[in-house]
């Protein structure tokens, strides 16, 4: 039986292989290909251009990263896998971090069937999920991430073909014409506002809200809905709901894209993620872009300053274990510099313990987050730190 709009939607989200799990897919597959080069080292007696040390800095990613995917287990081995592997040029057998390389090979592809087995059964990949690298960036291009992107819900499309025009040099608007194109989209594209019009879709605009709202992809989406004039107790309903904003005259075009215009540039704030993990960075960044911020991200510390030198961000997730220039390093500078220090940074880091979180803390850290951590609960601790705008009181 094949699924359509919203309840593939639902199918996904209830899905025993979540969207990280699928993103995560890759990221194994890379993986194998490092460990398989370092057994096949082993085997032959001989290291070919680096090939245990890259099987050594994989380990140690996976250790930090596994249990954050829900693959507590692979956590486990990667470790014991990297410990043997940084004895070796000890006293330690070659033959038992070989072993371990085998065994942590053997799990990663138990969990990698398991994966395909979801993506077959479900078939829920595409359009909703693009987890390849490259497919990212190109569905990235497509849809316009570098600019903001509306999501227009009229019921007459002319409406809709008029709003979009008024934002067209400023942002990439999307214009539904049905509910199922609406819904899909909503998940596709994650845009940064949708202007939905009351009495839009067949189920009713309030139902589509409500949905929207219960999605772990669109709940963040500030949502600005229209009324017919005189229309008081359908719009205390939507203030009930939660609306972001409304507009109590849908046919009065400029007061909605005025409206439209002021929301977005409320919600322009920009978080700077510093994490030399290829796969943290691209879920961190997936997760906060899809509620609205602007993310950037560097992959080392002096990348992080490159950045900062260039734009200010209002928030850094910094990792305190990197290649180079480290994170306590990086917090120096921001801290040192007046237009910087400001900034508040929250440190990434699998280590913490009562003495070393004094010391952050007094080095001018805002707070810590714990690897693994859930991406969710990372969203809800930068809206602690950050001035996002209120929701609009009216009562």
């Amino acid at each position: 039986m094949q699924i359509w709009g919203w309840d593939l939607a639902l199918a996904l989200e209830k899905a025993e292989h979540s969207k990280i799990s699928h993103f995560y897919y890759d990221y194994l597959q890379d993986a194998l290909k490092v460990f398989k080069t370092a057994i096949l080292c082993f085997e032959c007696r001989k290291d070919t251009e680096g090939s245990v040390a890259a099987a050594l800095d994989m380990s140690h990613r996976i250790k930090g990263n596994a249990a954050m995917y829900g693959h507590g287990k692979l956590g486990l081995m990667a470790a014991e896998s990297e410990v043997l592997l940084r004895k070796l040029d000890s006293n330690a057998k070659p033959d038992e971090a070989h072993l371990s390389l085998m065994h942590l090979t053997q799990k990663i592809e138990l969990i990698c069937e398991e994966i395909d087995l979801g993506q077959t059964e479900h078939n829920f990949r595409k359009p909703f999920i693009e987890i390849h690298n490259e497919e990212l960036k190109v569905v990235e291009e497509d849809i316009g991430l570098k600019r903001k992107t509306i999501l227009v819900a009229y019921c007459d499309v002319w409406v809709s073909n008029l709003i979009a025009s008024l934002f067209t040099s400023e942002f990439d608007v999307k214009i539904c014409k049905d509910e199922e194109e609406f819904l899909s989209e909503a998940l596709l594209r994650k845009p940064n506002l949708i202007i939905l019009e009351n009495g839009f879709g067949h189920t009713g605009s309030f139902k589509l809200f409500e949905t929207l709202k219960q999605s772990t992809y669109t709940k963040d989406t500030p949502i600005l809905m229209t009324f017919e004039a005189n229309r008081p107790q359908e719009i205390a309903k939507a203030i009930s709901l939660g609306v972001y904003d409304f507009v109590d005259n849908k046919n009065d075009i400029l007061n909605v894209v005025d409206a439209s215009r002021n929301i977005l540039h409320k919600i322009n704030q920009k978080v700077l993620i510093v994490d030399d993990d290829f796969i943290v960075r691209e879920l961190l960044s997936d997760v906060l872009s899809g509620s609205g911020f602007e993310v950037e991200t560097a992959s080392d510390g002096l990348e992080a300053l490159d950045c900062l030198s260039k734009s200010k961000p209002n928030i850094v997730l910094l990792d305190r274990f990197m290649p180079g220039l480290d994170g306590g390093s990086v917090l120096y500078e921001i801290k040192n510099n007046p237009e910087l220090q400001s900034i508040p940074v929250l440190i990434l880091t699998a280590m913490v313990n009562r003495r070393e979180a004094t010391s952050w803390f007094e080095r001018g850290a805002a707070d810590f987050i714990p690897k693994p951590f859930d991406p969710e609960e990372v969203l809800m601790r930068i809206k602690q730190h950050m001035e996002i705008p209120k929701q609009r009181n009216f009562g």
